[in-house]
């Protein structure tokens, strides 16, 4: 065994490194990858396949959330308005532009005995109010009254309400309200 003395270059480790690079076989090399074919495609697949799961994820915490939001009360309450405000809509389209032509829709629904079509000219309660008519025989009263009622605009409220009457043996009887509604057709109140 050899003494190393410090500060003296080591003649024993130079030459054995000199030995050790001239008998030293290269690095191994890596392994073939086929011109870089069955790595690629097996690679793009993989990538493919991740991408799809990511996409399923994202979908399903998506549809998650949206059926969270469509159970609170808010949405509910949304959707109620909406419903609300689609058959009030619909229900608008139904009366006349006067309440003269209302009047005249009104009762041609009735002689028809069409209380489906009559209720919608006013409140739903018409239909339910015109079958008990119906039931107790005062239809034809009815209809006689519409034909010869006077409809007279109810002061204070801008031209938008009448009431119609009739006067019958002296007496002053009131057969139906009217208002307008906030697109200019009119509808029945109450009778």
């Amino acid at each position: 065994m050899e003494t190393m003395k410090f500060g003296e270059p080591e003649a024993s480790q130079e030459g054995e490194n000199r030995k050790n690079t001239e008998n030293n076989e290269p690095a191994p090399k890596a392994p073939e990858r086929n011109n870089g074919v069955n790595n690629d495609g097996k690679r793009k697949k993989k990538l493919i396949a991740a991408g799809g799961i990511l996409v399923v994820l994202i979908l399903a915490v998506a549809g998650w959330q949206y059926w969270q939001y469509t159970q609170t009360p808010y949405y509910q309450q949304m959707k109620a308005v909406k419903m609300i405000e689609k058959s009030l809509k619909e229900s608008e389209k139904w009366g006349g532009k006067t309440p003269e032509e209302t009047v005249a829709l009104f009762t041609d629904a009735v002689k028809k005995g069409d209380f489906e079509l009559a209720g919608k000219y006013g409140d739903e309660e018409i239909k339910s109010e015109l079958e008990q008519m119906k039931t107790d025989g005062k239809i034809e009263q009815l209809i006689k009254w519409l034909k010869t009622g006077e409809l007279r605009e109810i002061s204070g409220f801008g031209g938008n309400d009448f009431n119609m009457t009739i006067k019958e043996n002296g007496q002053e009887i009131w057969i139906l309200s009217m208002h307008k509604s906030d697109n200019g057709i009119w509808k029945i109140d109450e009778f």
